[in-house]
């Protein structure tokens, strides 16, 4: 006798979907709860379909009256776990919030506003204050007065309570902010997107642009004309572009309710929003990389920011590339992907040359300002951090009343403490690496595993008295140029100064409000950001990442120092970019001087194509783990054998570049090809070997991260 059968994946790791007895009217994208080994677990439906079967064990609950996801989210994760070698269940949890893959749910209120009651407020405490003055007298919505003053609930519930606020049911009023006049360029622009978007077929459109070029204007040019269409809209952008400003600007741009996806969320939150698009409430969904898997029913646009950027590409659990997925769920709706940068990946750009995508340009700033001169300086014959050319330059802007940015991409001190008896550097004992010196708290950090040792008077290995910082981080520049100019305004922003959004916001508005005269970063500030003050730019170690063991060093140090360059010169005149480094005749910093992308596109070109490195072949990592090293490296060595079939170049097994991680010992095997299906097909192999005990395997498909 045929039955109803339910195939439900279980939110872990297990290698299939188990089967149940289907019921009536049951639909796949519900959540359930199921029995597996008498414990109760949640699941996901992913199919249904008839099984003779008759000693299938019911469903225990259904969650959900409507399924929380499509079936094309449903089709994309079995695709991601077919392609990263993933299992099915550790995709789920990329589409679900960590809340809902618990048997709990959650209702949504309507939009509340909060508005001034006719009582006048007494004796408030600084944070009250803040938050009063952040309502207008004509009210604001609830969601935006948290944007705008992060971590307000607390203090606004105060507030209610002594009646100076009151809370009442918002009617929806979106697109606040009229576009501005386009340029030529950018009008262009929005046409060709336009016609794509009518011909009502997949197409996929790279959006070439330099820094303040007005990329932004015709995302959200294209994202208005999606809506009014009918359609949906999937808005992506790098985690660190992500601020309250970016998502306030956007939201006052679009005609519907925007969810917003991010990391910085709560869970309650992040649950909140990933409802406001399932159940159709928002039509927009801007967020990091995991947005890529928003409910939306339809989606006509999916945008990806800073296409180029890594963090669209996840290191930890399922492998998967963001930008990657955008085009392929684009693809299959019958969508535009819009991928933008102002230096975009060698592979999006070849796909563009070859006529695979389409290549729009905007080569134009929207000030008419010209992209500020780029001034090389030599530091080979330098025993400073700063030259006298780039301390000269920093005095002088404050003294106009301008701003200043110095960018190091490394906090702390220094990345090593050295002991200038022996040599030796203090190292951490759980990871491959040494120690980094956090002159502030007085501490040696390693920055992989979080171990902290304070300083030691004396040298552990031989007793000496002097132990010495060397190389430079954030907080030695921030030194450096505070011996300089004592009187200056100086703002450090690194993930030690910066640990929440209320902390960015606050600094990013001290930027703006010009209470700060020179600013010491890392690539926490090179994107994104517009302050109509910041004239200089200076670079304090150009060549930092291009001798990294990365096969894409060379086009990522051009992509950040274009970046951090772009920063500057978007308002005034007289703007300098000083670009510190101990090569300056290397033909990358030449081409970084010269904003030559083609010139970097070639010096990389030919080297990946020698090495048969993507785009020219497709690669897979594959790194072995254990507390023993002999054991991580016989299985590598075992897996090497597996992997070697026709069409495959092992490369390896050797040990990692990082290899002590967190106290794991580490050996690796890179495997290419010139096609896919070999690639997959040995790595396939690879998955037939038995795991032991104590050993862990991560396989990583077009990887990014070369640790």
């Amino acid at each position: 006798m045929s039955t109803a059968t339910a195939e439900v994946v279980i939110f872990a790791s297990l290698p299939q979907s188990l089967s149940y007895q289907a019921r009536p009217g049951l639909k796949p994208g519900q959540r359930v709860q199921v029995d597996v080994r008498g414990g109760l677990r949640m699941g996901v439906v992913v199919g249904l379909g008839p099984s003779e079967r008759e000693d299938l064990k019911p469903i225990a609950e259904v969650l959900d009256a409507e399924p929380l996801v499509p079936a094309a989210v449903l089709d994309l994760l079995k695709w991601c776990a077919r392609y990263y070698h993933a299992s099915l269940g550790a995709c789920l949890q990329l589409a679900f919030p960590p809340y809902l893959r618990q048997a709990k749910s959650i209702a949504l209120k309507p939009p509340q506003v909060v508005r001034r009651t006719a009582h006048a407020p007494i004796r408030l405490g600084s944070r009250q204050q803040q938050v009063y003055a952040a309502v207008p007298p004509e009210g604001i919505a609830l969601g935006q007065l948290k944007e705008r003053v992060p971590g307000a609930q607390a203090v606004l519930k105060s507030l209610i309570e002594r009646g100076y606020l009151e809370l009442s049911e918002l009617a929806p009023s979106y697109a606040t902010t009229p576009p501005p006049n386009f340029t030529a360029e950018q009008a262009a622009a929005v046409a060709d997107i336009e016609t794509a978007r009518t011909a009502g077929a997949y197409r996929c459109l790279l959006l070439e642009g330099v820094t303040g070029s007005g990329k932004t204007e015709v995302y959200l040019a294209a994202a208005r004309a999606t809506l009014a269409a009918g359609r949906d809209v999937i808005y992506l952008v790098p985690e660190i572009a992500l601020t309250p400003q970016t998502v306030s600007r956007i939201r006052a741009r679009l005609n519907c309710e925007v969810a917003v996806s991010h990391s910085g969320l709560t869970e309650a939150q992040r649950a909140v929003e990933f409802m406001k698009a399932a159940s159709g409430r928002a039509r927009c969904v801007l967020g990091t990389r995991s947005a890529i898997f928003a409910p939306l029913r339809d989606p006509g646009l999916i945008i990806v920011d800073e296409e180029h950027d890594p963090s669209y590409k996840q290191s930890e659990g399922v492998s998967y590339n963001a930008r990657d997925l955008a085009m392929l769920r684009a693809q299959r709706n019958g969508a535009i992907c819009l991928l933008g940068s102002a230096t975009p990946s060698l592979e999006t750009m070849g796909r563009a040359e070859s006529g695979e995508i389409g290549l729009i340009h905007l080569r134009q700033r929207v000030s008419g300002a010209g992209l500020p001169p780029v001034e090389v300086v030599d530091m080979r014959a330098a025993s400073g951090v700063l030259s006298e050319e780039l301390k000269k330059a920093v005095a002088a802007t404050v003294a106009r009343g301008q701003q200043a940015l110095l960018f190091i991409n490394r906090r702390g001190f220094s990345p090593a403490i050295i002991c200038s008896g022996c040599g030796e550097a203090m190292r951490c004992r759980r990871c491959d690496c040494n120690l980094t010196y956090h002159r502030a708290r007085g501490l040696a950090l390693c920055h992989h595993c979080g171990q902290s040792l304070r300083l030691p008077e004396v040298c552990p290995s031989c007793g000496c008295l002097e132990m010495a910082p060397v190389g430079l981080g954030t907080e030695r520049v921030l030194a450096e140029i505070a011996a300089e100019l004592p009187a200056a305004r100086l703002l450090k922003m690194d993930t030690d100064e910066i640990t929440n959004p209320r902390q960015l916001e606050a600094a990013l508005s001290a930027i703006r409000a010009h209470q700060v005269d020179v600013i010491i970063g890392t690539q926490m500030i090179a994107k994104g950001h517009d302050f109509e003050r910041l004239t200089l730019v200076g670079v304090v170690h150009a060549e930092q990442m291009l001798y990294l063991p990365d096969f894409r060093a060379g086009e990522r140090t051009y992509q950040q120092m274009v970046q951090v360059a772009g920063r500057a010169g978007r308002h005034l005149n007289g703007t300098r970019i000083l670009l510190q480094t101990r090569i300056p005749g290397h033909p990358l910093i030449e081409a970084i001087r010269a904003y030559d992308y083609q010139a970097m596109l070639g010096l990389e070109r030919a080297t990946r194509q020698q090495m048969a490195m993507p785009p020219y072949g497709h690669l897979a990592r594959v790194v072995f783990s254990a507390a023993a090293a002999q054991l991580a490296s016989e299985q590598a060595q075992l897996a090497a054998r597996q992997a070697s079939i026709g069409g495959i170049k092992v490369l390896g097994p050797a040990p990692a570049p990082l290899a002590l991680l967190r106290g794991q010992h580490r050996w690796q095997l890179l495997l290419s090809s010139s096609e896919r299906a070999s690639l997959h097909q040995a790595v396939s192999r690879l998955e037939q070997l038995a795991l032991p005990a104590g050993l862990r395997r991560r396989i990583d498909i077009d990887p990014y991260d070369m640790y």
